[in-house]
């Protein structure tokens, strides 16, 4: 199971989450998943996109469709 490390993109903080294949649709990439900030002061859900080695392609600051999982993510 990877860490990865990314900002958040609501509140700018370097976030650190945990991702695996299963934990998006590899039939369609970037595969969105679902990334909630469990920060006091943000508390914000994003959409991010993965490519097949589960970098991050993209991020979205809403909720967008396709996504299968949503994954906790820490303040570093």
């Amino acid at each position: 199971m990877p860490y990865r490390y990314n900002y958040c993109p609501h509140c700018e903080k370097k976030i650190v989450f945990k991702i695996e294949l299963d934990d998006i649709d590899q039939s369609q990439y970037p595969a969105p998943a679902y990334i909630v900030h469990k920060d006091d002061s943000c508390g914000k859900l994003s959409t991010f996109y993965f490519d097949s080695l589960l970098r991050v392609s993209y991020k979205e600051l809403e909720k967008r469709p396709g996504g299968i999982k949503t994954i906790d993510a820490e303040s570093r």
